[in-house]
């Protein structure tokens, strides 16, 4: 099992993980929009795609680390 190197306020992680993937997200659709037209169907699909993928990657990351129980901290801090 792991061991535990710094305390770490869970609130304060999580609010990190999220304003990362949310910074992950802004750069890739940015980039995308430079090569696909907004109203085009490939803009649509791909957009979904990435927001989809880089949210539940993050939530994988978090009920990695915390197990879980933790989901409802993540959608908790979600609703702020």
């Amino acid at each position: 099992m792991g061991e535990i190197i710094q305390a770490v306020d869970l609130v304060t992680l999580i609010g990190y993980i999220d304003k990362r993937n949310k910074k992950l997200q802004a750069i890739l659709l940015q980039n995308m929009e430079k090569n696909f037209d907004k109203g085009s169907k490939e803009y649509i699909e791909l957009r979904k795609i990435i927001l989809d993928e880089t949210s539940d990657f993050a939530r994988s990351v978090v009920r990695k680390i915390f197990g879980d129980g933790m989901e409802y901290l993540v959608k908790w801090y979600a609703g702020l």
